[in-house]
């Protein structure tokens, strides 16, 4: 199998799974889960926006899912045992709830909300403020009107592009990426 890296041209078209940063660094989760667990985690949270499609909502309008442990097992590649202990694991730190059903019918699954640390928080929007959209609306309240919009400014003016003159340029080849300058000088 070669391989073959991404050119800088190319877009980048992949569906991802979302993994909540915190995760990794609130002290409530980072030591309590492991890779696997986190992953899943991603995984349920994935799934669970397709049970709010779906319109799987109990009684008491909480959103549950369906995820085997053999789906998880064939997902990740984890044997029954590992699919078992991230189930465990995300149990424990009180990220899902499993709802026993009986009678060889899979488990309803609840995800759970990460509780949030308020000074982790902090030291991630400080560092990552750049991919944290924050509402601008009551920033954007008080601020006063521009008024460079043509169509405002030049009410009035008929015909305000006839002062402009029409620019010609010669050969802009050259600007092309793969121009050859040695080609022109021949032609010269």
């Amino acid at each position: 199998m070669e391989f073959i890296p991404y050119k800088a041209h190319e877009c980048f078209e992949h569906l991802y799974y979302q993994i909540p940063m915190e995760l990794f660094f609130n002290k409530k989760y980072r030591d309590k889960l492991n890779s696997d667990s986190k992953i899943l985690y991603g995984f349920l949270l994935n799934r669970l926006t397709l049970s709010a499609k779906n319109n799987w909502i109990d009684e008491d309008g909480n959103v549950f899912l369906i995820f085997t442990r053999k789906e998880v097992q064939t997902m990740l590649n984890l044997s029954d045992k590992t699919a078992t202990k991230a189930f465990k694991q995300l149990n424990e730190c009180r990220l899902i709830h499993e709802k026993k059903r009986g009678a060889n019918k899979p488990n309803l699954i609840y995800v759970g909300k990460i509780e949030h640390d308020e000074e982790l928080t902090k030291v991630i929007r400080k560092n990552y403020e750049s991919r944290i959209v924050k509402s601008t609306t009551q920033d954007t309240e008080n601020l006063r009107p521009n008024y460079n919009n043509n169509n405002y400014n030049n009410r009035g003016k008929k015909n305000s592009y006839q002062n402009y003159e029409q620019r010609h340029y010669d050969n802009l080849d050259f600007l092309y990426a793969n121009y050859n300058f040695e080609d022109k000088d021949e032609m010269e």
